[in-house]
């Protein structure tokens, strides 16, 4: 049998999957580390990363056998910035993509281009402090020294690839939130280098998703128990990766990731950015598609609010049973019936971005009487998340042209039956939930796949995945209730927005 490796980098953490020609895990590390945090800056020291790596592909390799291992590919979080001498020495710690120090940069990047310029360029509706062209400019006017030292900025996959071959490369998925690649000319935005005096130099030799990079170092291949003839395959940013897993990248299908926060991805052939609808857009594994990415600040975050707030006795009965106290939370809101006895949740408890553009605005609980009880507040929040989906997925119709057909569900929301029928009463249509949840590691495979030869394309790689996906379809009688409940939604939204 013959595996793929992958590594996927996370923010607080790496996990390494071995993954087989069908895309089953067979075996898994994770690896954690501690950010340092002070003020608006988030940094890691770089050698962590590495050492992370290392770590779990030697377990994964002594389990599986590392001779088995035909290719490896890396998907990461973007925005990762760290700053590389010639020799490949870290010349600075990785500034982390949550790391805000670069406001005032942004500030002077906003007044020589244009806001809709900018979107139009490179799908980033709004340039921050969190980019990482605001952060080589803040480079070249506060670190100058280390500005001119550097012979090119890397991002986080890059790092990783440069460890494994050597070679100074980026890849155009990853590319696409740095404020500097071009959506409508795949492409490094010369253009934004030259307007702030920056060097375009500095970045490396962009190369496409899913193509061999070159083979593993010899030395790094012996220390990690691997084989010399190993390929290293470009892969893409984690959130591309887990819509290649999770087969999004044809019509008709949306991913939903509930977490903290409501990240939504539809796919969609490569066209120009509608400014009017502020939508993130990712360039996609290749040039001819694009990954529309809407994202809402809360979604769990406003469930782990009402529970450290308003829930400690459930906190400490589900400790005393050594139970997920959001399984009891759940479990209540089970004893609410559809609309929560007409409690109706505003979720924007950080503010909303799409499809209402309103960062300033607050949740609200709105239909309270003194028949409502916890359940229904519980419900009430499960149900404002669903709306929020539903009219983020008309939202991004509306900009396709399409009809979505099914919903793929994925993240901590994902494992509760409560609310995967919630959402598919809402919607009216299926919402599926994959028994895997490492889509973005079966993603990294499957480029690794198809970059090495094994399969021809990824519809032939993800025609090999075994889904055996649960469905939740929409109840006629309850999808008719949820839709007067959406009205109200939408009426309660306008009237806060108007007030």
């Amino acid at each position: 049998m013959k595996f793929f490796l992958t590594l996927d980098i996370g923010t607080t953490s790496v996990k390494v999957c071995a993954l087989d020609e069908s895309f089953r895990i067979h075996k898994r590390v994770g690896i954690e580390y501690a950010l340092i945090s002070k003020n608006n800056r988030v940094e890691l020291e770089p050698g962590i990363y590495i050492d992370a790596v290392s770590r779990g592909i030697s377990e994964v390799a002594e389990e599986i056998g590392g001779g088995r291992v035909i290719g490896i590919s890396v998907t990461t979080q973007g925005e990762t910035l760290i700053p590389i001498d010639a020799c490949g020495n870290a010349l600075y710690n990785a500034v982390v993509w949550l790391d805000a120090r670069a406001a005032e940069q942004a500030e002077q990047i906003n007044g020589l281009i244009p806001a809709e310029q900018f979107y139009m360029r490179t799908g980033i509706p709004e340039c921050n402090g969190l980019c990482p062209i605001s952060k080589l400019l803040w480079f070249k006017q506060h670190e100058a020294g280390i500005y001119e030292k550097t012979q090119y900025f890397l991002l986080l996959e890059d790092y990783i690839i440069l460890h494994l071959t050597g070679r100074f490369v980026t890849e155009k998925s990853l590319l696409s939130t740095t404020g500097y690649f071009d959506i409508t000319t795949d492409s490094l935005w010369t253009g934004i280098f030259d307007k702030l005096g920056l060097d375009s130099g500095k970045i490396p030799t962009v190369m496409d998703c899913g193509e061999i990079v070159g083979g593993i170092l010899p030395d790094v291949a012996e220390k990690l128990g691997l084989s010399k003839e190993i390929k290293i395959v470009t892969g893409a940013m984690d959130q591309v990766c887990g819509a290649i897993g999770a087969g999004n990248f044809k019509s008709g299908v949306v991913t939903e990731t509930t977490g903290t926060a409501l990240c939504i991805g539809i796919t969609r052939k490569s066209a120009p950015v509608q400014a009017e609808y502020n939508v993130p857009i990712y360039r996609h594994y290749t040039r001819n598609l694009q990954l529309l990415l809407p994202v809402c600040m809360t979604a769990g975050m406003a469930l782990k609010w009402f529970k450290d707030v308003f829930c400690a006795e459930e906190e400490k009965k589900a400790a005393q049973d050594g139970e997920s106290v959001y399984d009891y939370l759940v479990d209540l809101a089970a004893k609410s019936p559809p609309l929560s006895n007409g409690i109706i949740t505003l979720p924007y408890f950080s503010g909303s971005l799409q499809p209402l553009n309103a960062p300033d605005c607050r949740a609200s609980f709105s239909g309270v009487g003194l028949h409502c009880t916890k359940p229904d507040f519980i419900r009430s929040i499960l149900e404002g998340v669903g709306y929020m989906l539903k009219e983020n997925v008309v939202m991004l119709e509306n900009i396709t042209g399409g009809r979505v057909e099914r919903i793929i569900s994925m993240g901590g929301g994902a494992r509760s039956k409560l609310w995967c029928e919630i959402k598919s009463n809402i919607m009216g249509i299926p919402v599926e939930v994959y028994p895997e949840s490492e889509t973005a590691s079966q993603g990294a495979a499957m480029l690794c796949a198809v970059a090495v030869g094994v399969y021809g394309s990824l519809v032939e790689a993800f025609e090999q995945v075994q889904t055996e996906a649960a469905a939740f379809i929409p109840q006629p009688d309850t999808a008719k209730q949820y839709k007067k409940g959406f009205d109200k939604y939408l009426t309660a939204q306008k009237q806060m927005h108007d007030a």
